[in-house]
């Protein structure tokens, strides 16, 4: 009897031990709660966020990254385009908040769904909102106050203004009865205050502008309910004056209904376009060729044709500084286009990369208006990641484009012993390859001039690098390995001038504003941009540089002014919303070295603003912070040492090491910074 009983038990603990733990295990599986229903052939999911009913509609794959449509109002009425993304892998959810027409309390209840989907859940950090009629309201609100969380938006005869309806103080019929509840809900007192009120669709259109969302609407130009010159053609008119994308499918004679489209595509399209997760690229080498117009140059290429005026914006190191292939380049164009006026934008540093150009792109290039900017990076971001190559490149691209979508953008891909290796195989060093990689995605014209040099290394025509004269007819091309000389930059620009010659005959003119609409990868730098350091950001000994400092003569065109500090315990503190931020500073024989403080962690080791080249002072960058959360405020403290840094890392270039290091040139603790270089914005207190 005892042993039965402990058998009856045993099998009793283990159908219990199954039952909860297999159904632990479907739940776990399940995807998401709730009461489970099928739509249109879907998983439906229907639960509680925020104490409000929502719907998730899964596919039966998620795409990568799991993009996902979000609905205003009016789920699954017109759901051709839903059907369409589900196949596609899209998740398409519903927050049901009905007569709350986008207010700050609806706004509050999405900001919970969109925490709930993207971090429970994991949802791509953009969605697509659609806004069918009364649910522009709830779309376009939520989106101006979380530009960043939004990939794009389709209206449907949005209500982009509620003074339009359900005001009805326009030509629209309007509706009493939803105006008192608008009135209601925004908590207003009277009727004026919610007139006066500044923040409907039509008026916040700039966050989104700033972010690049675009924009898709579907309308009929006999609406009498949401009239669209009062709603989408205001919001048009104002977000392409902001710089914003916008597309309009106008319906002839249609008024507010039916909804959507017959062939919905275009919707589809739109949305998959914008709302699909970009997957990482993966680096591969890429064929050497000498030139790859793919788009080509046909905007500046016109301007020229036409005799017009044309700024030429030369991006690059110290080969490009250079007075060769720059220079020659530039008086080829005035040569072969008579005509034009052409002026050269010089924005050339040596010793940089595409990490610093991205950042000061603005400030040296685009404010000088470019109809061509040429870039060439290729041998100074030779020791670069792909991955860190494509953020900065693509970083330059976008904000070209985003200032003026119009100026043509070439890649210049230069020399330096050890890519001929490479090259010889067939081809390009990993840097061009990189480069070639987003070249291909944005359809900019390469040209590589590198290839050229190594195919006369190998005729015999040319030798790289000696110090001394080469036989006749032998090409000496640099004394370095890596800046020609003379007969060097020669052959740079006659590969260029042949390669313009040769896209001439393809090129058109060419809005490259649509281009922008996928990125190559989600964390490029268009975000970067540079601020001025001020006074006000500043403790202890600092002094601007007089603009007859030495110093100041040689670097301020380039850098702007110059402060200096040089006692110990003297400070620099700002604060900014980003993820990675630098100074733009002064490297030099007489640098001291400093205390880096962020969101009040001390690093373990101060920086030195000294190295192996410092016989001179020459441009750098100093990262303070990297790898902080882009949403979060920070505060960067900068203080200078009490210490000198060690200088023997210089002392092999010196005759007497002993005796010059003891100079008054090696002495000092001295700090010279011009600006704040950051992926976000810097903040004013």
């Amino acid at each position: 009897m005892i042993a039965r009983r402990s058998r009856l038990l045993s099998g009793l603990m283990t159908a219990v031990f199954l039952m909860v733990f297999t159904g632990l295990a479907v739940a776990d599986d399940a995807p998401f709660p709730g009461k489970q229903s099928e739509w249109h052939g879907f998983d439906r999911y229907d639960f509680e966020v925020d104490g409000k009913p929502v719907l998730v509609v899964a596919p039966k794959q998620a795409a990568p990254g799991k993009p996902w449509v979000w609905h205003g109002e009016f789920f699954g009425h017109k759901p051709a385009p839903d059907i369409a993304l589900l196949e596609r892998g899209f998740h398409i959810v519903y927050m049901r908040v009905p007569n709350m027409f986008g207010s700050p309390k609806a706004i509050a209840h999405w900001n919970a769904f969109y925490d709930e989907l993207t971090g429970k859940y994991g949802f791509a950090k953009k969605a697509a909102l659609v806004g069918l009629s009364r649910g522009g309201l709830y779309c376009y609100n939520w989106a101006a106050a979380n530009p960043d969380k939004v990939a794009c938006i389709y209206g449907d005869a949005p209500v982009c203004d509620f003074k339009s309806w359900p005001g009805g103080k326009g030509k629209g019929k309007g509706s009493p009865r939803d105006w008192k509840l608008v009135l209601e809900v925004f908590g207003f007192e009277n009727e004026a205050e919610a007139l006066a009120w500044p923040h409907n669709p039509i008026d916040s259109l700039e966050p989104l502008a700033k972010a690049g969302v675009p924009l898709l609407h579907v309308y009929g130009d006999a609406d009498d309910v949401v009239p669209w010159d009062e709603n989408t053609g205001i919001i048009a008119e104002r977000y392409r004056k902001l710089g914003g994308s916008i597309t309009l499918i106008d319906k002839p004679g249609v008024g507010h209904h039916p909804h959507g489209l017959e062939d919905s595509t275009p919707i589809v399209q739109f949305i998959a376009r914008h709302a699909s997760v970009p997957q990482p690229p993966e680096y591969r080498p890429v064929a050497a060729e000498l030139v790859r117009p793919r788009d080509g140059l046909g905007n500046v290429l016109n301007k020229l044709e036409q005799g017009e005026p044309v700024r030429i914006a030369y991006l690059g190191g110290s080969i490009t500084a250079a007075p060769g292939w720059r220079v020659q380049t530039r008086d080829w164009f005035r040569s072969e286009f008579p005509e034009a006026e052409v002026e050269e934008i010089h924005a050339a540093i040596g010793g940089t990369g595409s990490d610093l150009g991205v950042f000061r792109l603005e400030h040296d290039v685009l404010q000088h208006r470019p109809d061509l900017l040429f870039v060439e990076f290729a041998v100074n971001d030779g020791g670069a990641a792909p991955e860190r190559i494509w953020k900065a490149m693509e970083g330059i691209v976008r904000q070209t484009w985003a200032e003026d979508p119009r100026c043509d953008i070439c890649f210049v891909y230069t020399f330096r012993v050890g890519y001929e290796n490479d090259l010889r195989e067939g081809h390009c060093p990993r840097a061009a390859s990189a480069m070639e990689l987003l070249a291909d995605h944005y359809g900019i014209p390469s040209i590589n001039m590198a290839l050229k040099v190594v195919d006369l290394e190998q005729a015999g025509k040319l030798i790289f690098k000696s110090d001394e004269p080469t036989p006749e007819a032998v090409i000496r091309f640099s004394k370095d390995g890596v800046h020609p000389l003379d007969e060097g930059h020669r052959i740079y620009t006659d590969v260029i001038a042949g390669a313009i010659r040769q896209m001439e005959a393809t090129s058109e003119p060419l809005d490259h504003q649509a281009k922008l609409a996928v990125p190559f990868v989600a964390d490029h730098w268009q975000a970067a941009t540079t601020v001025p350091v001020t006074q006000e950001i500043l403790s202890g000994d600092w002094k601007r540089l007089d603009d007859d400092n030495p110093l100041a003569r040689r670097f301020q065109n380039r850098m702007g002014p110059l402060w200096e500090g040089t006692e110990p315990g003297s400070r620099l503190t700002f604060r900014f919303r980003g993820s990675t931020a630098k100074l733009y500073d002064l490297l030099g024989p007489d640098g001291g070295q400093v205390i880096i403080t962020v969101d009040g962690k001390r690093r373990e080791k101060p920086v030195p603003r000294f190295d192996s080249y410092c016989t001179y002072h020459r441009i750098a960058t100093l990262t303070v912070a990297d790898g902080l959360d882009p949403h979060e405020v920070h505060t960067v403290t900068v203080e200078i040492h009490p210490e000198q840094p060690d200088r023997s890392p210089v002392a092999f270039r010196l005759q007497d090491p002993e005796t010059e290091l003891k100079s008054p040139k090696y002495q000092g603790t001295n700090v010279r910074v011009s600006r704040i270089l950051v992926l976000g914005e810097v903040l004013n207190d």
